[in-house]
């Protein structure tokens, strides 16, 4: 039988699988045949990995740490680990969701990722409208950020200039920027070593952050009333299929593709059969909704 997925004897990475989406990727990549290095702040209970590496995202030192446990070379790298910001602050929502994902990109996967090589990165639908003109405009000055410090720097002089901003605003902007930095990041990965660089946009899923969604969106009922086409939440395995896709040799073509898995939803905005609810920058909602 053909090898379509093409995992077998492969190193890759994953991060956030102890749980959720991280989790069940992490299983299907082990029965792939991946070798399966497996971050996460506590131990994944995933039998069949190559090595479990306790790492926090919110702490670039822990970062590093981890990176020196892995080796030089990995054929896929799938940034799958994120906060809901609900319990967070701004700051600490977008360190974890965006300035982490970047260093690594930049400090780690420029160089390690193989010839042909993938990244994959889990973003959200809440992350949608990136690319239109007025949302991109906003976002472009925080994805220029150099290095890890520059950004936190940047992030603090937004929130100063408004005041203390809920960490959910944080998860937007957060995805947002991630969605803007894989297209922006497209050319240069092709350039490097023919390497793809795709998201994924969960709808909400049934996982370990759904209550902190059904909190952000007003209890359980809210969400309940919100399934969309699909009549029902979306199950963490089935975005952990749809990662396995991207990264492997099935989908050896597919680049700064941005795959909202949502039975729909967003094609239906898209067309206007359903109203748009994300077409806001986040400079405008804080200057009409002044923060405490």
């Amino acid at each position: 039988m053909n090898d379509y997925f093409g995992y077998t004897g492969k190193t890759v990475v994953v991060t956030g699988a102890a749980s959720g989406m991280g989790r069940a990727l992490t299983e299907i990549l082990v029965d792939l045949g991946a070798k399966v290095y497996a971050l996460d702040r506590v131990e994944p209970p995933v039998p069949g990995i190559t090595k479990a590496i306790i790492t926090d995202l919110g702490n670039k030192e822990s970062i590093d740490a981890a990176f020196e446990q892995i080796p030089a070379q990995i054929d896929g790298f799938f940034g799958v680990a994120g906060i809901s910001g609900v319990h967070n602050s701004f700051l600490e929502t977008l360190t974890v969701n965006f300035i982490a994902n970047k260093y690594v990109t930049d400090a780690y996967l420029t160089e390690r990722v193989a010839e042909g090589g993938s990244i994959s990165f889990v973003t959200s639908n809440g992350g949608l409208r990136w690319e239109t003109p007025t949302v991109r405009e906003e976002l472009i000055p925080f994805a220029d950020g150099d290095s890890w410090d520059d950004l936190v720097r940047r992030f603090g002089g937004f929130e100063a200039e408004f005041g203390t901003i809920p960490g959910s605003l944080g998860y937007i902007l957060s995805k947002r920027l991630l969605n803007y930095f894989i297209a922006e990041r497209v050319a240069s990965f092709a350039d490097l070593r023919k390497i793809r660089i795709n998201a994924v946009l969960p709808a909400m899923t049934v996982s370990g952050m759904l209550p902190e969604f059904a909190e952000m969106k007003g209890g359980q009922d809210a969400v309940e009333a919100d399934l969309g086409p699909g009549g029902r939440l979306a199950e963490s395995v089935e975005m952990a299929k749809v990662l396995a896709f991207l990264g492997s040799d099935l989908a050896s073509y597919v680049s700064g593709a941005h795959l909202s898995v949502d039975f729909g939803m967003n094609a239906r905005q898209i067309a206007g059969l359903e109203p748009d609810r994300l077409g806001w920058t986040l400079r405008g909602v804080l200057s009409r909704q002044p923060v405490a």
